[in-house]
């Protein structure tokens, strides 16, 4: 296939997206303002700074499902073949409060509801009154990432450190252009709407040793205190969780939410936002010594992160479709909010559906994709 794609955004959107494209044969570019080794500290390139869950969290789609599933049937392909850093954990979302169960758990496997679980992890003051356990996969970042980077180049993939606003769209040589830029989104095209933003805050613990359960699985959590022990200044219930990943914890659990202002500068709604919570700390921390019998406190690498998720609206913010108004052919990928690792292969396949349609051509199916990207990138 001789046609070729420009992809604006080097995130884990815009690199998924590229390695499947390549795996289908187009030639790819990946035009990126951040370079991606700099070590930025840019909380707007929030793919510098997830923890990596396999979850769809803190975002809405309409297809939210679809899309959730068709990126786990990558996921669990890549698992497969020994991706480097894609994992499984022993997954438990705990609540100090009555709640419903989320769709996306109908696809989780081994789920089991609170009242049946055997074992969780647990305060030791604060009473879990709901929630569910189940097997979950995270990707390591420390090498998911940059393997997948480092596949993308051994393939002919081009990065290009160059920053690509609306009015230069027309600058590139490509035939197809997908944008990938998440929160730098409005610069390739004008939305209409007040753009929601969360901020999160990350507390990176390093040196720390692996938490396990009874069985001997990896264990990771999210805790819900309940809105009078943690929340934003709405009274919205905030939660938080401990994700651990090879040789560190990555501890987190803030969604605060805010805006962009005309200068692409994010404007906080919550004055909370400007701390760092200590709930982040101090409930897990006592979580961790009560189910593990571990003191955090004894681990003094440490570092503190924060990033910025873009939602875009609250109800069907993610945004993944072809730009009609666009004079040369735009798709757009982003807003994904806290799910961008989350939906990353399902948005990259929908992308793949909408080029071929773009360029005339036979849609490809899931099982075939998964196969062709399991081949393309899991070989020497």
């Amino acid at each position: 296939m001789n046609k070729s794609i420009a992809i604006i955004g080097a995130g884990i959107s815009g690199i998924t997206t590229a390695v499947l494209l390549q795996a289908f044969g187009f030639d790819v570019t990946i035009y990126t303002k951040e370079h991606l080794f700099s070590g930025t500290s840019n909380p707007k390139f929030a793919s510098r700074f997830p923890s990596a869950s396999i979850i769809p969290h803190s975002v809405s789609h309409r297809e939210l499902n679809e899309l959730f599933i068709t990126s786990q049937s990558f996921f669990k392909k890549l698992l497969m073949s020994s991706f480097p850093g894609l994992t499984k954990h022993e997954h438990f979302e705990l609540f100090a409060f009555d709640t419903e169960q989320p769709e996306y758990l109908s696809q989780m496997e081994d789920l089991k509801d609170f009242s049946n679980l055997d074992w969780c992890p647990s305060h030791s003051e604060i009473d879990t009154k709901s929630g569910w356990g189940y097997t979950c996969l995270f990707a390591d970042w420390n090498f998911y990432f940059p393997h997948l980077i480092k596949k993308f180049t051994a393939q002919n993939g081009y990065i290009v450190q160059q920053d690509v606003d609306i009015n230069r769209l027309s600058d590139l040589n490509e035939d197809i252009i997908i944008n990938c830029t998440g929160i730098g989104s409005n610069q390739l095209h004008n939305e209409n709407e007040r753009l929601l933003i969360l901020k999160g805050h990350l507390l990176r613990v390093k040196n720390t040793p692996d938490l396990k359960s009874p069985n001997g699985n990896t264990i990771s959590f999210n805790f819900s205190p309940g809105f009078n022990l943690y929340s934003d200044s709405n009274s919205t219930p905030l939660d938080v969780y401990c994700y651990p990943r090879k040789n560190d914890w990555i501890l987190g659990g803030s969604r605060f939410k805010g805006t962009l202002d005309k200068n692409n500068q994010w404007i906080p709604d919550d004055p909370d936002s400007e701390s760092f919570p200590n709930q982040i700390e101090s409930l897990n921390s006592d979580i961790i010594k009560n189910t593990f019998d571990i003191d955090l406190q004894q681990f003094t690498e440490r570092e503190h992160q924060y990033s910025y998720r873009y939602v875009r609206k609250e109800k069907n913010g993610l945004r993944i479709e072809k730009d009609e108004a666009s004079k040369k052919p735009l798709i757009h990928n982003y807003a994904h909010g806290g799910a961008g690792v989350t939906l990353s292969w399902g948005c990259a396949f929908r992308c793949i559906q909408l080029v071929l349609a773009e360029l005339a051509l036979s849609q490809v199916d899931c099982d075939d994709a998964t196969e062709r990207v399991s081949k393309a990138i899991t070989s020497s």
